[in-house]
This record gives C-alpha cells, structure tokens and sequence, in this order.
C-alpha cells in the first residue's frame, strides 16, 4: 500500500536522548566528577559510569558518591552537578554520526523522551541546534512518572492522537526497552550507546541496531510499508 505524506506526518518516534541521538559521555563524566571531587570524594571511573546513566541526575550523582555519604552531603554535590553542568552541557557532547541526516529524513513527529530533567533536556537541544527536529521535549520530571514507567510513551501516543502501531521508541537502555514494551509500541535498542539494551530479556527490543546507517534504513521501511492495519507492530517483531 502506498503510504501518503499526510498519513507519514502521524507516525511517532520517540527518542531517548543521552547515549541514543547524542554522545554526552565526557560532559556528564565530567560534570560528575566536578561535583563529587569539590567535597572530596574520588572520581568516577569511566567503565563504571555506563551503569550510572538513565535514571536522571540524582541517580547518576548518587551513584558516584561512596555509600557512606550523609543525605545533606548528596544533595550538595546535585547541586554543584546541575550549576556546572547547566554552563557545560554542550562542551562536548554531539550528536552521533548520521543522526540528523535520519531526523532530516523522515517525515513524522519525532520526540524526545529521557529521564535527565525537562529544562536539561531542552538546553541541550537548543545549543545543539536541533530544536526544528522535535515536536515536543519530554524530561524524567514533565509526568508524574518516568522511564522505565510506561507513561510518557503513552501520554505521548495521546497527545499527538497517533495509533500505538504507528508509533516507535528508540533507545539504548533496558529502562527505554521496557517502557516501550509495557506500553506496546514498536521498541528499537541501540548498541552505540551507554546502556545494555538486551540486559532483561523479559522486555526485549522488536529489532536491535549496532550501526546508525542501519537504523536509517529499517526506519525508512518501517515509514514506507506500515500500514494502519493493526498488528503492524507485531508483524515486524515476528518478521
């Protein structure tokens, strides 16, 4: 069945963010280190840091403070986090290679849905460059709950009145694996990011990527064949 434009603007992709469009390793290794090396603690170690990321700031600070650390402690060191990496969001993250090229491509509504905080989220993007990408912005504090809560990838099939088989998330986590499973979209992994997206295999991924370029390409057949017909979805995880 040919595919109108009309009818590709209502497919939805939902993006995650750090470690899927974006490489933002070394700011926020470094914002980490800033904050917990100013009270005196010892820096995060890079192979460890994989394991900190996807559940927001206080996880990642907490996460690289000793277990010993007093409350009133932890949240000074969130502090320091947020007001350096605020002025540093950008040093040096970027996008992945061909990223743009696919979100250029591909006409739908692309969205971003991460568990680092809204105004983060939205600072990136802008001093990236790249807010004509994204329809909306969705952070781990717009809803009451987060990722790997199924919540913020339904109340975005809702506000953007698309069917949830027209709708795709994109992540390189098991939190992003889940969410989009529990929620019963199609749910792509990544393996150029930070997370294990095939960690749980109680919410495996529809399709697992390690390059870009691929990705593009299965993106573009999904926007080119998927019918409204339901069990579209379905259809692709059993292909």
């Amino acid at each position: 069945m040919e595919i109108s434009d009309k009818e590709k603007e209502r497919r939805l992709i939902l993006w995650d963010l750090d470690g899927t469009l974006v490489d933002s390793r070394k700011d926020l290794v470094h914002a980490t280190n800033v904050a917990v090396t100013t009270l005196g603690y010892e820096p995060v170690h890079d192979d460890h840091f994989e394991k900190m990321v996807g559940n927001g700031v206080r996880f990642l600070v907490n996460q690289a403070l000793p277990h010993y650390v007093p409350e009133e402690e932890r949240e000074k060191a969130i502090q320091i986090f947020l007001d350096y990496y605020r002025d540093h969001i950008a040093d040096r993250t970027h996008f992945f290679s061909g990223i743009p090229e696919i979100l250029e491509s591909l006409p739908c509504i692309h969205v971003v849905l991460s568990n680092k905080r809204e105004d983060l989220c939205r600072e990136l993007i802008r001093k990236l460059g790249a807010e004509r990408f994204f329809q909306e912005i969705v952070g781990g504090d717009t809803f009451d709950r987060r990722k790997p809560d199924p919540t913020p990838v339904l109340k975005m099939v809702e506000k953007f009145n698309v069917d949830k088989n027209a709708t795709a998330f994109i992540g390189d986590s098991i939190i992003d694996m889940e969410a989009g499973r529990r929620a019963g979209v199609l749910t792509v992994g990544v393996r150029w990011g930070f997370g294990d997206p095939l960690e749980n295999p109680e919410f495996s991924a529809d399709r697992i990527f390690r390059e870009v370029s691929d990705l593009g390409s299965f993106l573009q057949e999904w926007m080119g064949v998927l019918s409204g017909e339901r069990g579209s979805a379905q259809d692709i995880r059993q292909g």
